[in-house]
């Protein structure tokens, strides 16, 4: 018997038609959003496979800061989720739009460190190409 997780991770099954290309059958409890139970759990997973080191270098842990930051942020994201869930198992809707704003702020963040390194390494790919 599949898992909650799973049934929400499932996708929809996609035959073959000849005629008019390929036709995608969705079934129920199947979509391509995962639930937040499915997040939580591929966030433990996470967890348990990394393991954080103490003794890195200034420059790691300068390089490091924003992905730090962002597990913070992360970790807090999903501790006001539990909590919001926790009461009675029903939001109110100023925790709604609360979770709401701060996971849109994350994704900010996210975005941002993201286009960030994007930048830096084409910089540097320049910068090399460049000198050669």
């Amino acid at each position: 018997m599949e898992s909650t997780a799973a049934a929400a991770l499932k996708l929809p099954d996609v035959t073959e038609n000849t005629s008019t290309g390929p036709i995608v059958q969705a079934t129920y409890g199947g979509g391509l959003n995962p639930d937040a139970g499915a997040f939580a759990e591929s966030m433990e997973r996470a967890a348990q496979v990394v393991e954080p080191t103490s003794n890195r270098s200034a420059v790691t842990q300068a390089l490091m800061a924003p992905l730090d930051h962002l597990n913070v942020e992360a970790a807090r994201l999903e501790e006001y989720a539990t909590k919001a869930l926790a009461s009675d198992n029903e939001m109110s809707p100023s925790e709604i739009v609360m979770l709401t704003a701060r996971s849109q702020e994350f994704m900010f963040h996210a975005q941002l460190t993201s286009n960030v390194a994007n930048r830096t390494a084409d910089g540097l790919q320049q910068l090399f190409r460049q000198q050669s």
